[in-house]
């Protein structure tokens, strides 16, 4: 059973909770997420500009599938 509270004991959950979240706050802005590790986007344009040689059919599709990294192994392979 839930007791009841008084004023006095709300507001002070109520403080406990907003300060509980401020600190959640200011440790997510001094800790942003790291994106080391991510791969630039694949510039295709580029790519075709510094081939040495013509490409060929589904070129930029297999660059999208390594920077994925490998393929899981199926049947067969």
């Amino acid at each position: 059973m839930i007791e009841s509270m008084t004023v006095e004991e709300l507001a002070k959950a109520k403080e406990e909770v907003a300060r509980d979240l401020a600190e959640t706050m200011a440790r997510a802005r001094r800790h942003p997420p790291r994106l080391e590790g991510i791969p630039p986007p694949i510039n295709a344009r580029q790519l075709m500009e510094m081939s040495p040689g013509p490409l060929y059919e589904g070129f930029e599709e297999d660059i999208k599938r390594m920077r994925r990294g490998p393929e899981p192994p199926g049947p067969g392979k």
